[in-house]
């Protein structure tokens, strides 16, 4: 009989650990990201936000994943979804906490202090009363002098084509960006994997820079082969990757930043955005610690809360967007013409 009892016993404890077990209070929730839908689950601590887990997500590796690395225990620990966003993934940022927000049972919200429209945040357009999407691709080319010159002081000369694919509603507004761009430079250039042009055949080749080396030793071939092998093995700087590194992260992922940035403006917007906090000069976002005076004396016409707004774009973006590395803002422009040309 004991031993009954015993095990009785042992079985009503375990039912009461699994009752325990199953009576968490987990909940799910899921908001718009940058790239797709995001998903959360959380688990309730009584009655605060206990655990946060993103369940699933299609977020920008190095840019938005950043939000997703560091947000959820920031949640945890707080015991609400109300944190400061990660600087550089507020697009990220603003999609996991509304979609906490969905998941405590409290109804989305474009207003609050948490989803202020932020330049590197812009909420992806509502498009419930769009007759339609219209797509377009944009291109230009620009031609360079430089960069540099090689060891024997030749000039090295470049060109870069940049390529625009977006997705507008009817008002105009950019539903989704795409932009890649192709650099290509004579071979003196001393860039591993920069991809070069030595001209057509019969020109007699042009001054090969030799990594090795570190200096130029000798011509590339004259051949109707030569010219095809260097034509084909040419890459985009997103096929560049983790190759093409700028002074914060690849060309990419500031790239990413950008596409980010200018979803749910029109083509115009875009362009009074880069109007007001972009150089004159360079096409690159201002800086507080700019060299020249001319930028130093139009950030200091922003406003505190713009300068603040500009320091979440640059803290993951500084290239510019128009200059003689490419005609970045153009190629959308064209984008969407063809877009809008296409529709009528």
């Amino acid at each position: 009989m004991r031993n009954i009892a015993k095990i009785l016993l042992c079985l009503l404890l375990v039912c009461a650990l699994s009752g325990c077990a199953a009576s968490a209070d987990e909940r799910t929730g899921e908001a718009q990201g940058y790239g797709g839908t995001l998903k959360v689950r959380v688990t309730m601590d009584g009655e605060k936000l206990g655990r946060v887990e993103v369940t699933q997500h299609n977020e920008t590796q190095g840019v938005g994943t950043r939000a997703i690395d560091a947000l959820p225990d920031a949640m945890a620990s707080a015991g609400t979804w109300d944190v400061d966003a990660v600087s550089g993934a507020t697009v990220t940022s603003n999609a996991l906490r509304e979609a906490v927000r969905m998941a405590l049972g409290e109804e989305p919200t474009q207003t609050s202090p948490a989803a202020s429209q932020q330049p590197s945040q812009t909420q992806q357009p509502d498009t419930s009363a769009s007759t339609g999407a219209m797509s377009g691709v944009g291109m230009t080319a620009t031609g360079r002098i430089g960069p540099g010159t090689d060891d024997t002081g030749a000039q090295v000369y470049s060109f870069n084509v940049v390529f625009a694919h977006g997705t507008f509603d009817d008002s105009g507004r950019v539903m989704s960006l795409d932009v890649d761009q192709l650099e290509v430079a004579t071979p003196n250039y001393d860039g591993a994997s920069m991809p070069h042009f030595s001209g057509f055949p019969g020109q007699g080749g042009y001054a090969l820079w030799d990594d090795a080396q570190g200096k130029v030793s000798g011509k590339t071939e004259d051949t109707d082969e030569a010219f095809l092998e260097e034509v084909s093995g040419w890459v985009s700087k997103r096929q560049r990757g983790d190759d093409y590194k700028l002074n914060t992260g690849t060309w990419q992922q500031q790239m990413d930043v950008y596409e980010q940035l200018f979803t749910g403006k029109t083509v115009d917007e875009i362009e009074s955005w880069f109007g007001k906090f972009c150089s004159d000069e360079t096409g690159r976002p201002l800086k507080e610690d700019a060299s020249s005076e001319a930028d130093q004396t139009k950030y200091a016409a922003l406003s505190d809360e713009e300068k603040a707004q500009l320091t979440d774009v640059t803290s993951s973006a500084t290239m510019s967007l128009r200059d003689s590395h490419g005609d970045i803002l153009s190629a959308i422009r064209r984008a969407w013409e063809a877009a809008r040309g296409s529709a009528s």
